[in-house]
């Protein structure tokens, strides 16, 4: 296909073929159709045990680089009366400038994907019927199109998208932006929350502490995992990339591992602490500290430099505080300094009665260090995912 040019490809502005097959090639969707069929044929023959849980369709779905398709028959359908069925979903009519102005090129190239996609889902899940995603990139804020690909699955136009290509039941973002609790965050409001990548990089563990605690995530996946552990030598991304090497050192991704372990354990008083608004994620991301505010604590979350360690050389801080009972609770996180305040001034001042750490050791939680001396005067935890649990009285 990528040599033939009886396909129909995208066209930019200026009438350039770009890289991609257009969606509205009835002959390209075709082909991509019976590939698709056939994967999932074979999966259904090999899968016994059904070990695989989940499928991505398509990859990053969209025009790259460009508002919409300038090909000619892309935009003879654009000059066009929206389709019928645009019509009835956004109850308006016209062309698809007039009704939908500045939105007209995202809409358009939605509803152009969600049908090509949609039939391509749709028959693979008659001979496989598992569940189906998608992901899309998401690098600034706010998400439009433009600054990610025209037409993609990202939150503003998944009504279109759940219309037209119902066989997908989740879209995930691949957050490659410095706003990712704002990111996650419009996500997780539009269905489950599943990252299906994410920079390589020193914060992963963090962002992952964070997430659980804050979404119960299905999924979080830095990209490139298994070059995430390996010497810096062999991390092919980051020769391709030439980035930093304090952030892509294999460290963190043993931190990211450790991190894993103990949301693992921590799953069943992660998921009831949810439940029960027990829970307070956190996240550095520009901002010098996160509060919360109880009904007898206020819990302040401080981040900046630890140690002497330059903000360039260590992980953001996150995670999150878990209440286990009035007076108890368990921190988890990275590079922060939690203070428990009182929340009037008529409960005196807040101190520590007990602090224990708490370790993973072969695949399960266990005691570690009781926490006398200085090291109880405050909760400083360092660029290595911590677990602690902390009694307090007020007097």
């Amino acid at each position: 296909m990528k040599t033939d040019p009886t396909y129909l490809y995208m066209a930019g502005r200026d009438g350039q073929l770009l890289e991609s097959v257009s969606p509205f090639c009835h002959e390209a969707v075709e082909r991509d159709k019976n590939a698709f069929c056939a994967l999932m044929d074979h999966l259904k023959a090999v899968d016994e045990n059904r070990t695989v849980i989940m499928i991505q369709v398509e990859n990053e779905t969209g025009v790259w680089n460009q508002p919409r398709d300038f090909s000619p028959k892309a935009s003879e359908l654009f000059n066009e009366s929206i389709p019928e069925e645009m019509a009835r979903l956004y109850h308006t009519k016209g062309t698809w400038p007039q009704a939908f102005g500045k939105d007209a090129c995202d809409y358009f190239m939605a509803w152009g994907f969600s049908k090509a996609v949609g039939e391509i889902a749709a028959a693979g899940r008659a001979i496989y019927d598992l569940p189906m995603f998608m992901n899309s990139v998401a690098v600034g804020l706010p998400l439009k199109a433009g600054d990610v690909p025209s037409g993609g699955p990202l939150p503003r136009v998944h009504r279109i998208w759940r219309a037209f290509a119902p066989a997908i039941d989740l879209y995930g973002p691949d957050i490659y932006s410095p706003f990712y609790r704002a990111v996650s965050s419009e996500f997780a409001a539009a269905n489950a929350l599943m990252v299906p990548e994410l920079s390589q990089d020193k914060n992963a563990a963090s962002k992952a502490l964070f997430t659980v605690a804050a979404y119960n995530t299905i999924c979080f996946s830095p990209f490139g995992i298994d070059g995430f552990m390996a010497p810096l030598s062999e991390n092919d991304l980051l020769a391709q990339t030439n980035s930093d090497q304090v952030a892509f050192d294999p460290q963190w991704g043993d931190a990211l591992a450790y991190a894993y372990k103990i949301l693992h354990l921590l799953w069943p008083q992660i998921c009831q602490a949810q439940e029960d608004g027990r829970i307070y994620p956190f996240l550095e991301e520009g901002n010098p500290f996160d509060e919360f505010i109880l009904d007898d604590y206020i819990i302040k979350v401080s981040y900046g430099p630890k140690g002497g360690v330059r903000k360039s050389d260590r992980p953001a801080g996150g995670g999150f505080i878990l209440r286990l009972n009035p007076d108890s609770f368990l921190i988890c996180g990275v590079c922060a300094l939690v203070e428990f305040l009182p929340a009037y001034a008529s409960q005196g001042q807040v101190f520590i009665l007990d602090k224990r750490e708490i370790k993973v050791h072969d695949k399960t939680l266990v005691p570690g260090r009781i926490l006398n001396g200085d090291e109880r005067n405050y909760t400083a935890i360092g660029s290595w995912p911590t677990l602690q649990k902390l009694t307090f009285y007020h007097r």
